[in-house]
């Protein structure tokens, strides 16, 4: 089958119409392609920046937080060297004024036991003069009537 010579004309104006068109087409395509790809690249660098200024950020509340845990910290153990100083100091003082209040305690024991063993004396010695004068007593009586 032979096409008229007109018809192969057509299909040639065809062909370069399409194949411009296409070509067109592939040129706009390619642009697109290429400015969805400078986006991206655009998009990724500014989430990047994004990131690492919240990195930055986040590592100076780190250092931050971490500055006063240090601060407090020292703070906590200054506080708890002065209530151990204080309980220390009571301690020594309670343990003196008890060691004290022993001894009085151990004195007066003493003085009581001193007094008792005076007053057994005593007592022995009444007791004694208390038998000489009853056994004196009767005699005298007799001897004087």
């Amino acid at each position: 089958m032979t096409q008229p010579a007109g018809s192969e004309g057509l299909e040639k104006v065809r062909q370069i119409l399409f194949g411009e068109e296409s070509a067109r087409l592939e040129r706009a395509l390619a642009d697109e392609r290429r400015q969805a790809a400078e986006q991206l690249a655009e998009i990724e660098r500014r989430t990047g920046q994004r990131l690492d200024e919240l990195a930055q950020r986040v590592t100076a509340q780190l250092d931050d937080l971490s500055r006063r845990q240090q601060a407090h910290a020292e703070r906590v153990t200054q506080l708890l060297d002065q209530v151990m100083a204080e309980l220390t100091r009571r301690v020594d003082a309670l343990v003196a004024d008890t060691r004290a209040q022993v001894d009085e305690l151990r004195a007066k024991n003493t003085d009581l036991e001193r007094r008792k063993l005076n007053a057994a004396d005593f007592g022995r010695a009444l007791a004694s003069l208390g038998q000489r004068l009853t056994t004196d007593s009767p005699a005298d009586s007799a001897s004087s009537g």
